[in-house]
C-alpha cells in the first residue's frame, strides 16, 4: 500500500526516490535501451511531480507510477516511429511485453525478497541440479524425457528432483524466513 497522508511533496519527492531504482528498471524492460530509459525515467519523475495532486492517497503509488511509466513508453514509442518513418512491434506485443514487464518489476516487497532469494538460492545449486530444475519446470521437458536422459527410472527422477526442490526451499527459508513464504 501506500503511506500518503496528505499527499505532501516531502512525502511524494520521497515515493518517487523510493520507487526510481524499479520504474528504470522497468522502462529498460519495455525499451530494451538504457538510454530511452533514462529519459523516460526522468519523465516519468517529472509527470509523478506535476499529477501529485492527482494521486489518491489511499491507493497503491506503486501501481499509479508504473501505469504513468507505461504511458510515457507508449508516447515514446509513438514519437520514435513517427520520427524513423517506420512501423515498430505492434501494440498487441507491446502490452504482452509491459504485462510481463509490469509483474516481475511491479511486485510487492515481499514478492521481489522471495524471488531474489530464489535467485541466490538457485545461484548457489551445482549446475547439474540447476539446469535439470530449469529443464523440468521452466522449459517444460517431461519427466520420462528427463529420467531416460539420466538413465533413471521415472520414480527415481521424480524423488530427484523432489530433493533438489527441497533443498531450494530450505535455502530460501533462511534468506527470508518460514513465516514469509
Amino acid at each position: 500500500m501506500n503511506p500518503l497522508k496528505n499527499n505532501s511533496a516531502s512525502e511524494i519527492e520521497l515515493l518517487i526516490e523510493a520507487h526510481r531504482p524499479r520504474l528504470h528498471a522497468f522502462l529498460v524492460s519495455l525499451t530494451g535501451s538504457r538510454a530511452a530509459a533514462d529519459d523516460l525515467a526522468q519523465e516519468t519523475c517529472l509527470v509523478l511531480w506535476e499529477k501529485r495532486e492527482t494521486f489518491d492517497p489511499t491507493g497503491d503509488f506503486r501501481a499509479w507510477a508504473f501505469r504513468i511509466a507505461f504511458l510515457q513508453t507508449q508516447n515514446y514509442r509513438r514519437k520514435l516511429a513517427r520520427q524513423q518513418s517506420r512501423e515498430l512491434p505492434g501494440d498487441e506485443l507491446f502490452d504482452r511485453i509491459a504485462a510481463v514487464a509490469t509483474e516481475s518489476h511491479g511486485q510487492s516487497d515481499l514478492e521481489e525478497a522471495r524471488h531474489a532469494a530464489l535467485l541466490t538460492c538457485l545461484k548457489k545449486l551445482s549446475e547439474a541440479h540447476r539446469d535439470l530444475l530449469l529443464s523440468r519446470y521452466q522449459d517444460g521437458t517431461s519427466l520420462e524425457h528427463l529420467s531416460s536422459e539420466a538413465n533413471l527410472n521415472r520414480n527415481a527422477m521424480a524423488q530427484k528432483l523432489f530433493r533438489i526442490k527441497q533443498t531450494l526451499l530450505r535455502c530460501v527459508e533462511r534468506q527470508i524466513g518460514p513465516a514469509k513464504l
